[in-house]
């Protein structure tokens, strides 16, 4: 009889073993060897599931997708418009270790999107694009002098408030003693503070 696999767990393994290794070695030591020690596997059964080590990273940043849409649904909780978007860009904006392995994880796929690792940065973009929408709905409720702002200028909110929070992931990784999470948020609340709440104004 025919052992049945459950893919989705072996993924699942496969991600926390290739997380753990860049945590305690670093990400230049995230390879399929080194995931395969961790599990007590041979490299071969790793390639069965991921077939690179790209695929190896992306897998990992989209299992941790489940966990960053349960923790932002935490976060936002039940707020709405403008409250529910400043509320997205500061926890966008927060680190923890865990994080910024994943977010260097990130970096080393998008590093190399020739060839063979093309779909493994379709698969990393997808995870980290997904929540541009969120802003861009957001932004609509932006209002100035009680009116609502445009779709265009929505949509300008929105791209500053994603870039800045994109922006804000490499630093994390590249220099995170000197980009803390109160530095960070402080220039946050300027940002929120003369797009969101105040509104953007002409001149």
């Amino acid at each position: 009889m025919p052992i049945d696999v459950d893919t989705d767990e072996r993924l699942a393994d496969i991600a926390r073993a290739t997380v753990e290794v860049a945590r305690e070695r670093g990400t230049r030591a995230v390879t399929l060897r080194a995931v395969a020690d961790r599990l007590g596997r041979s490299t071969a059964y790793i390639t069965n599931f991921v077939p690179s080590r790209a695929h190896l990273m992306a897998n990992a940043l989209d299992h941790a997708r489940t966990q960053w849409d349960a923790e932002r649904l935490e976060h936002l909780g039940d707020l709405v418009g403008v409250e529910r978007l400043a509320a997205l860009t500061r926890w966008m904006c927060t680190s923890d270790p865990e994080e910024n392995v994943l977010r260097s994880l990130w970096i080393e796929v998008i590093a190399d999107v020739r060839g063979a690792n093309r779909r493994a940065y379709e698969l990393v973009r997808g995870v980290t694009d997904a929540t541009y929408d969120k802003f861009l709905d957001g932004a609509g409720h932006v209002e100035v002098d009680g009116v609502r702002v445009d779709h265009e200028t929505a949509a300008h909110i929105a791209d500053i408030l994603y870039l800045t929070c994109r922006g804000y992931e490499v630093k994390a990784v590249e220099d995170p003693e000197s980009w803390t999470d109160a530095r960070v948020q402080a220039s946050l609340e300027v940002l929120l503070r003369t797009l969101v709440f105040d509104g953007p104004r002409a001149g």
